[in-house]
């Protein structure tokens, strides 16, 4: 008599349940270089508490207490963890003058990829303060079919990233790129207004370069004003620029010289105004910045004496449970001095991990992971004595990433971590009011201080 399957299947489920609970009594393990995780059955349905640390939290509110001023309504405020609570003060006073140029460079990773935020957060700063084009842009970037703020193309470029398997990193550039020319070697770049609708322009195109002597190349303006450039070597890193009313500017390698490398090339304003440079690096969590030669920062710091540096990382950082991050936290720290060594009239601003979601409890939320992360950002921000803003406050002030994905339109994707360029606009929207406001605040304490 044949036996009872149903029987069969029972028994079986049964044995695969209780093995199951069993080795989830098990601790994590190691075998040689194998690493055996403990088993957690109901990892995806539950939150633990433990999870979040508490106490970390705890110390931050108390710390922040020591620092924050008063904020209105609406308004994520800025964290002042300078000594003197004067870490954007310069930065304040240079929009405040309105009579030069005020840069700011938006370090980050795929977050910011495309123009993203900071698109937006440029065209708010260029309607108030003046100021025109995009800053700066590689000369050829795996954005460059969707950034809709400039339109680039690059022919005959050995091009070279900081996260490719084989890189140079004493040879890259600010923005963690390097391209080595050719004989006739062509880079374009057309300027866009925000959301790509109508052509732009600016009044300066400046190609910033390293060679050894005997580079020629020519600049075209507009397709048809044409001049002719001859580069003497020079340790240092070269700036060549063209100015006029720019819409389009070409160049083109006539002889590509001796150990030549390239590495963008901004477009902006000649006189005055806001710029914002753009330098976006997907899959990195800030620590590539530490590995660009002390010389090259200077030399950007020379050329482009910025005034304000914002970092933006955490998005290849966080995990879902996440609770330990004292290793990022060293190398973040470690970064963050390394820069202020090499930009020192720089105010510098730490921007913390956006908001991101995953199903807990059968509804989509914020990981725990992230709100550790948070915390963990904001002691870096208090140890290094500068600037911090709260992003997933802002983001929660519009229903965080669940409200973003779901509002209409959307302003995120559905894997609930990547804006889109409208989620892209209201955050900047939440960072430049935060800024005015801020501003404002430090030009009232200055007129009672006189």
């Amino acid at each position: 008599m044949d036996d009872n399957k149903i029987n069969n299947v029972l028994t079986f489920v049964s044995v695969v349940i209780v093995g199951t609970l069993l080795l989830s009594l098990l601790p994590a393990f190691n075998v040689g270089n194998f690493e055996f995780k403990k088993v957690d059955v109901v990892a995806d349905i539950r939150i633990d508490e433990k999870n979040v640390d508490t106490s970390a939290m705890d110390a931050i509110r108390k710390l922040k207490l020591k620092f924050v001023d008063t904020c209105k309504t609406g308004v994520v405020c800025i964290d002042d963890y300078s000594p003197q609570h004067n870490a954007m003060n310069s930065f304040y006073a240079a929009l405040d003058s309105g009579n030069r140029t005020v840069r700011i460079a938006y370090f980050g990773d795929s977050f910011i990829e495309g123009d993203l935020l900071t698109g937006s957060l440029r065209a708010l700063f260029q309607k108030k303060y003046g100021g025109n084009g995009v800053g700066f842009v590689p000369i050829n970037c795996i954005t460059a079919g969707f950034r809709v703020s400039v339109i680039t193309s690059a022919v005959g470029w050995d091009e070279h990233c900081v996260t490719d398997s084989v890189f140079s990193r004493k040879k890259q550039g600010i923005s963690g790129h390097y391209f080595i020319p050719d004989t006739n070697s062509t880079a374009t770049f057309s300027c866009r207004t925000v959301f790509g609708k109508e052509p732009d322009t600016c009044s300066k195109a400046s190609f910033y370069f390293i060679t050894d002597g005997n580079l020629k190349f020519t600049t075209t303006i507009n397709r048809k004003i044409k001049e002719e450039h001859s580069i003497k070597g020079s340790a240092d890193i070269q700036k060549v620029s063209v100015t006029g009313n720019i819409g389009h500017v070409r160049i083109t390698i006539n002889n590509p010289g001796v150990n030549t490398r390239f590495f963008g090339a901004t477009l902006d304003n000649e006189n005055a105004g806001v710029v914002v440079d753009n330098f976006s690096l997907r899959g990195v969590s800030g620590e590539t910045l530490k590995t660009i030669p002390e010389t090259t920062l200077r030399d950007f710091d020379s050329l482009r004496n910025y005034d304000l540096i914002i970092l933006q990382y955490g998005l290849n950082v966080a995990s879902k449970t996440g609770t330990n991050y004292s290793q990022y936290k060293k190398t973040l720290t470690g970064v963050i001095n390394y820069l202020r060594n090499n930009f020192g009239n720089s105010n510098f601003m730490l921007v913390s991990v956006g908001d991101r979601a995953a199903k807990i409890n059968g509804e989509m939320t914020t990981m725990p992971g992230v709100k550790n992360l948070l915390i963990t950002q904001q002691e870096i921000a208090s140890e290094c004595g500068i600037a911090f803003w709260n992003l997933m406050d802002a983001m929660m002030l519009d229903g965080g990433i669940v409200g973003y994905v779901k509002s209409k339109p959307s302003k995120a994707n559905l894997d609930y971590t990547h804006i889109n360029i409208r989620g892209g606009e209201q955050i900047a929207t939440r960072l430049f009011e935060t800024i005015e406001y801020e501003k404002q605040k430090y030009i009232e304490k200055k007129k009672y201080s006189n």
